[in-house]
This record gives C-alpha cells, sequence and structure tokens, in this order.
C-alpha cells in the first residue's frame, strides 16, 4: 500500500494543557520554564558581555597613574562585569544540564499519553506512517529491556543478605530491589502491550489489506517478579537465572519483529509526536506566570540533581 495515501486525518489538534495527565503537565510546565529561563539568561549574557566590551575600549590609558577616584570607578565597574559574567554563566550551566533529563522525562510520559489518548496516532503508526516515532518506539523497547535487565542483577546482588528462611518481603533491602524491578518488569510489560496493540489495530484495518507486524507473548514480567516477595531467596535466585534467559529470548525475537516493521515506515510526516509536542509547549507558555519562572526552575534543577542526573 502506498503510505501516503489515507483518508484519515493523523495529525490531529492537540489536547488542551487541563486534559494532560498531572505528572505530564508538571514537567511539560519545568521543561518551558527551563526554556524561558535560559533564553532570559542567553540574553542577558549577551548583553553584558557587550558592555563588558564597551567597558574595556573605554579603560583609561595607564589606569595606575590617574587618581584613585577614577581608578577606583573603573575598577569597580570591571569587577562588577566581571562578576555578572561569571553568574550568569553558571547560571546558563545549570539550566543546560537539567534540560536533557527534563526533556527525556516528558518525552516519555507524553509517548504513553499519546498511544493511549490518540487514535489517530496508533492507527498511523499501524499504517506504517511516522518514521521518527518508530524509531524511537524501538529505542524505548530497548530501554525497558536494559532496565529491566540491570533491575534483576540488582536483585541478585541484595540476596547475599537475605537470611536463611527470610522471604524477601520481609527483608527491607531486597524488597525494594525486587519493587524495583517489578516496576521495570510491568513498563516493559507495557511496551509489548504496546507493540500488540498495533498489530491488532493493523489487523482491523481494512487499509492494509494485510497484516506484516506479528504479535508476541504477553510474557507478564511484573507479575512474575511480584510473586517473589512471597518465597526464600534460593528459590528466587534460581528464578532469576530463568527468567534472565526467557527475557533476553523474548527482546531478541521481539525487538527483530518491531525493527522489521519500522522499516516499512515512510510518509510525508515523519512525527506523530513532535508536533503535538511543540503545539502543547505553546500551550503552556500562555498559562506560566513570568514571575514563577525562577522559583520552578530552581525547584527543578533540585529534582534532576536528586534524580542523579
Amino acid at each position: 500500500m502506498d503510505p501516503a495515501h489515507t483518508t484519515t486525518p493523523f495529525l490531529a489538534a492537540p489536547p488542551t494543557i487541563a486534559q494532560l495527565p498531572v505528572r505530564l503537565r508538571d514537567l511539560l510546565k519545568r521543561e518551558v520554564c527551563l526554556d524561558i529561563s535560559r533564553a532570559h539568561i542567553e540574553a542577558a549574557l549577551n548583553q553584558v558581555e557587550r558592555d563588558a566590551e564597551e567597558l574595556r575600549k573605554t579603560r583609561p590609558p595607564f589606569l595606575f597613574l590617574h587618581a584613585k577616584p577614577t581608578r577606583t570607578d573603573f575598577q569597580s565597574r570591571e569587577a562588577g562585569a566581571v562578576e555578572s559574567l561569571a553568574a550568569l554563566t553558571k547560571g546558563l550551566q545549570n539550566v543546560a544540564a537539567s534540560q536533557p533529563r527534563v526533556r527525556a522525562w516528558v518525552e516519555d510520559d507524553l509517548e504513553t499519553f499519546l498511544r493511549d489518548s490518540q487514535p489517530a496516532y496508533m492507527l498511523g503508526l499501524a499504517t506504517h506512517r511516522f518514521p521518527d516515532d518508530w524509531q524511537r518506539a524501538i529505542q524505548r523497547f530497548d530501554q525497558r529491556v536494559a532496565g529491566f535487565r540491570s533491575a534483576l542483577g540488582q536483585i541478585q546482588a541484595a540476596l547475599g543478605t537475605v537470611p536463611g528462611g527470610v522471604v524477601l518481603a520481609s527483608h527491607p533491602a531486597a524488597f525494594e530491589q525486587l519493587m524495583t524491578a517489578r516496576q521495570w518488569g510491568t513498563l516493559l510489560d507495557y511496551e509489548f502491550l504496546f507493540f500488540n496493540r498495533v498489530a491488532d489495530l493493523q489487523r482491523r484495518t481494512a487499509e492494509l489489506g494485510g497484516d506484516t507486524l506479528k504479535r508476541t507473548p504477553d510474557h507478564q514480567f511484573g507479575n512474575h517478579v511480584a510473586q517473589w516477595a512471597r518465597v526464600e531467596a534460593e528459590v528466587v535466585r534460581r528464578g532469576i537465572m530463568e527468567l534472565r534467559a526467557r527475557l533476553e529470548l523474548a527482546a531478541m525475537d521481539a525487538r527483530a519483529t518491531y525493527v522489521a516493521e519500522a522499516a516499512l515506515a515512510g510518509a510525508t510526516a515523519r512525527s506523530f509526536v513532535a508536533p503535538m509536542w511543540e503545539a502543547l509547549r505553546q500551550l503552556m507558555r500562555r498559562e506560566i506566570d513570568p514571575e514563577e519562572v525562577q522559583a520552578v526552575v530552581a525547584e527543578t534543577e533540585r529534582m534532576v540533581a536528586a534524580a542523579g542526573g
């Protein structure tokens, strides 16, 4: 089928800010506040640099020979310019360091929201549109696999501290690692579910005239890990070995299927998510009180630092 042929309006109007989930709305606000702050700092930095250059041009020759008031005035203005440049540069570095992590958070939450709330997005993926979004979906799948694999390793490392006869739910350190692994397993389960939803939509869509995306099994990794809370360390140790083997086989098989499907994608609109994201940024800008930007940015920088970003 010609991927450019469709009667469906794939580029839908964005939802309102109020329709966004609370966490996504909060993260989007933080992203926009960082953008606003960066633009203001960069403008101020450029101005201070211009002022500093003009100040250097007015430096009296043989300043040390001038009267003390002249020397003091010039040196004070020079020191002020240096101090302003240092403060603005530091502020710009802090904002720039926070932006990638916050954008990654927004992107992840926005992707999930659009999958679950925008039928046009899912239909576009099913009918081989939005190649950029297909590539990002595979990257996200890879991240979930890597996160779950790492979390299983953390459980295995924690098992050595669990006394014999004690179930993991009764051991705080091991239970914490178990819950982290359960979360990663659930996130990975969602990715399998998402691709199966796309596959099912293909089968219900007459436009394709056939299906190309193979369904994958529902592995229930999150639920499997959750069951370990009620058993002892030795049982969990054996379970991790089995689950790791199953994970690697499942991920390898599924990824090959997804990559093959992504290779079919092509259209004049490379992404559904990107223009929707930019539209939501513009809507959020209208709702932000300029007086709160600085406080939001400071809180966001602390949040990123606490997250190890």
